[in-house]
């Protein structure tokens, strides 16, 4: 569909009734997710065990004693923290919390070089608060989650009501909020302030807003790799709205193309912590990942496979990709018990298992696919490259690794579900099923057991 040049709106404009009050909704869905989430987590944590076992060897149905927090940065167990900060941020900063953590406190550090993969805008952030207000980087991170995703949910909901109508609007953010990984919207993460600034980006540059478009969307560039990837979206729009005439394209094309600044400040940056310029892209070996085409990653997924990785110790060799284990669905089928749901072993082989991991993925291309001709092109410009790096950098721990969080901030999927489910008895029925698994997954990930 063509997109004609969209002027901002004055404000002597009318705006539609349904969008009077536009904060209202996204508040609405903002409160019900923080309850959701933050009660889960906070009872879990405190009332709860933290993970005590894991398998070793994996796979193998030997469980050995284990601690789940020391699964975080290079074994670091974050300190205690005081006040409220103990029962609302320490059950969010689990795992790529601790990392954040290491950044904000101490830079990029060539010693702790892992580090490089976390990109700077959100540990930028935890730092600058924690020096003005003297709290804790991790319940500055929090803040700044929290307080992203409502931007996020405004943006969202401005932009599909723009490009949709605003009851589209709404199921797209109740679908988005509800999803059951969304606790990472509240965790010590980058996904709530990556969608605030890519829903942001989007809607200016919708508008023809060009210089704060490309500035937000630099900022995007600078808080996930998958920032860069909105010049795809923003060259979509900027043709649309300027058509092939090189001279109507400036200067507004030199906003367009800021995001591209962002790994080059990256970069920049790890120069000058004494690391590689690429070390944003070349450190992603610690997580033992290689290289594989799509078709070959969902191969190793469901079949397993043989890779060839570097290792921790610098070595390069052979590493064995075990498949998704459905195995523990038949053993939760003979233990129908409490005792057995809650053990420690049997919470570690579900989240080991990656069903999840699987079922998200081949779920996020069935949309891609079904949504081709639903939404428009730059929706989904945005989604395919965000989807298809992941499939080609796969890790012989779980070639699908983090998918299923890598799928929150690419809001056009679930604008994709609105479109598609209408029905409004269906539509509170999956909302149920998808609170009650948002809830289970929340508690997993406050005890430290591995979700995505």
């Amino acid at each position: 569909m063509r997109i004609e040049t969209v002027k901002p709106r004055g404000r002597s404009r009318a705006v539609p009734k349904a969008l009077e009050g536009v904060w209202r909704f996204p508040l609405l869905v903002w409160v019900v997710h923080f309850l959701l989430t933050q009660v889960p987590a906070t009872l879990a944590y405190h009332y709860g065990t933290l993970r005590s076992v894991r398998m070793d060897p994996p796979r193998s149905g030997t469980y050995v004693p284990d601690f789940g927090p020391e699964s975080g940065a290079y074994g670091v167990v974050l300190p205690t923290l005081d006040g409220l900060a103990h029962w609302l941020v320490e059950p969010f900063r689990s795992w790529d919390g601790t990392w954040y953590h290491l950044v904000a406190t101490g830079g990029y550090d060539p010693n702790l070089e892992a580090t490089a993969a976390f990109w700077p805008l959100y540990p930028w952030l935890m730092r600058i608060g924690a020096d003005l207000t003297g709290w804790s980087p991790e319940t500055i991170g929090w803040i700044v989650s929290n307080l992203a995703f409502m931007g996020a949910l405004y943006y969202v909901y401005r932009l599909v009501s723009f490009d949709f109508s605003v009851p589209v609007a709404r199921r797209t953010l109740w679908a988005l909020a509800l999803f059951p990984t969304a606790f990472f919207f509240t965790a010590v993460y980058t996904e709530s302030l990556f969608l605030f600034l890519i829903a942001a980006a989007l809607f200016h540059a919708r508008r023809g807003e060009w210089l704060l478009a490309g500035t937000i969307g630099l900022l995007a560039a600078l808080t996930r790799s998958a920032g860069v990837m909105i010049l795809a979206p923003f060259g979509i729009l900027f043709l649309q709205q300027f058509g092939w005439s090189i001279r109507a394209w400036f200067p507004k094309a030199f906003a367009a193309a800021l995001p591209a600044l962002g790994p080059v400040i990256f970069g920049w940056t790890l120069q000058r912590s004494g690391l590689d310029f690429f070390d944003w892209a070349n450190q992603q070996w610690q997580w033992n990942r290689f290289s594989a085409n799509p078709w070959r990653t969902f191969d190793c997924a469901v079949n397993g496979c043989v890779a060839e990785v570097r290792f921790i110790s610098g070595q390069s060799g052979p590493a064995t990709v075990h498949p998704t284990d459905w195995g523990w669905f038949g053993e939760l089928w003979n233990n129908l018990n409490w005792s057995f749901f809650s053990s420690s072993e049997f919470r570690y082989r579900f989240g080991e298992s990656h069903v999840f991991e699987l079922v998200v993925a081949i779920a996020a291309i069935l949309l891609v696919v079904i949504g081709a001709r639903l939404v428009p092109l730059y929706y989904t410009a945005f989604v395919i490259p965000a989807l298809v790096v992941p499939l080609l950098t796969p890790s012989s721990v779980n070639p699908l690794m983090s998918m299923p969080r890598f799928v929150l901030p690419l809001f056009p999927l679930f604008v994709v579900i609105a479109l598609l489910v209408r029905n409004r008895r269906v539509g509170i029925a999956l909302a149920g099923a998808s609170s009650v698994l948002l809830v289970l997954l929340t508690m997993q990930f406050a005890l430290w057991y591995w979700v995505s």
